[in-house]
């Protein structure tokens, strides 16, 4: 399973470590099983990557299943997980307990009274029981025609569905829709930046009188091993990098955990001829953090608008650079032209050049 993890490729050890905390995210996932005695354990895909996948994480993973062997772990294929000819959920001998899904399937659970559908169906489904749906797609967004399984949540909820259990994207969905029916965990450990804050389970309680409504209580439980943390650090006014990472790291305590990924940006203005070292900041703050990315965007403390309207050099220089600036065709290349500018700067005022 590297490829989630490619970002931390160049850490040694990162990767490894983080296909662990996999593992001991999925068996957390199972102790709240244990501890709530859940009626049926849920997971609406990608519960692996096909074709990066080894057999020692599949039966690491039916191992967890194991623990709960009185209770239904119902599973749909994803994206990343299909079933396919010589797939795992095609040719692995799961525990008895678990149970693959696909459209047009239907679990019944008798002791609750559920029944729990692999997909969609053509008519409505029968009141007397608490009808639940998992799927693994895209769900009322507007996406292209071409959008992985995408559904109508009218049309789910036209159908008498009680609750949908939701798979595909990886960011939480909580009582979605006109009824609030529609959940979705997301990812119970994230695998990049783009998957910030807690990451966990729905622990869901739903209750129906036969023929009656539903009624849902959902508890989101935090399993994840680590967070993603994105910061943005103004560090105006630091005369050098070790006062910036003095106060990094106050932000970083802050915002999260010695044991999570971080991602700082470095903005703000500085003295003219001062400038961060991102290597020196990142040495200086390694203890702090699982893994640390900094990117300095910080910007030299000039009045571009009073400079270019000086008669000299510098005036000149200035009003030509912003000028290139503003009909750059991006934001990147405007960006290097306004790097430039400020190298130039630094040149005409003290002669050289720090880069």
């Amino acid at each position: 399973m590297d490829a989630p993890f490619k970002s931390l490729s160049d850490m040694e050890g990162k990767p490894s470590q983080r296909r662990l905390d996999l593992k001991k995210t999925l068996s957390r996932l199972m102790d709240l099983a244990v501890d709530e005695k859940a009626d049926l354990v849920l997971v609406c895909g990608d519960l692996y990557e096909h074709g990066y996948t080894g057999k020692s994480s599949i039966h690491y993973i039916c191992d967890q299943f194991a623990r709960v062997p009185d209770t239904p772990v119902l599973i749909i294929p994803g994206n990343h997980d299909p079933k396919l000819p010589g797939s795992y959920y095609s040719e692995h001998q799961w525990s008895s307990n678990v149970h693959i899904l696909e459209s047009g399937d239907v679990f019944e659970y008798s002791p609750a009274n559920v029944r729990v559908y692999g997909g969609l169906v053509k008519g409505p489904t029968d009141p007397s029981f608490i009808n639940i749906l998992m799927h693994h797609g895209t769900l009322d967004m507007p996406f292209a025609s071409d959008a992985f399984q995408p559904i109508s949540g009218r049309q789910v909820e036209e159908k008498g569905f009680d609750y949908c259990a939701l798979g595909h994207f990886h960011s939480k969905i909580t009582a979605g829709g006109e009824r609030g029916i529609f959940y979705n965990a997301g990812s119970p450990e994230p695998l990049g930046f783009d998957e910030p804050g807690e990451h966990g389970a729905f622990i869901t309680v739903i209750e129906k009188a036969p023929g009656g409504k539903a009624s849902i209580c959902a508890e989101f439980r935090t399993v994840c091993s680590r967070r993603y943390i994105d910061l943005t650090v103004d560090v105006s006014g630091c005369l050098n990098s070790e006062q910036a990472a003095d106060l990094i790291a106050a932000e970083m305590k802050a915002a999260g955990r010695e044991t999570d990924l971080f991602r700082i940006t470095l903005s703000g203005r500085l003295t003219a001829g001062i400038q961060m070292d991102a290597e020196e900041i990142s040495v200086k703050l390694e203890d702090a953090a699982f893994y640390l990315k900094i990117s300095d965007k910080t910007q030299p403390d000039y009045d571009l608008e009073s400079i270019s309207r000086e008669k000299g050099l510098r005036g000149v220089f200035t009003r030509k650079m912003l000028e290139r600036a503003s009909q750059a065709e991006d934001e990147e290349s405007a960006s290097m032209v306004m790097k430039a500018l400020y190298y130039g700067l630094e040149a005409i005022d003290e002669g050289k050049v720090c880069i």
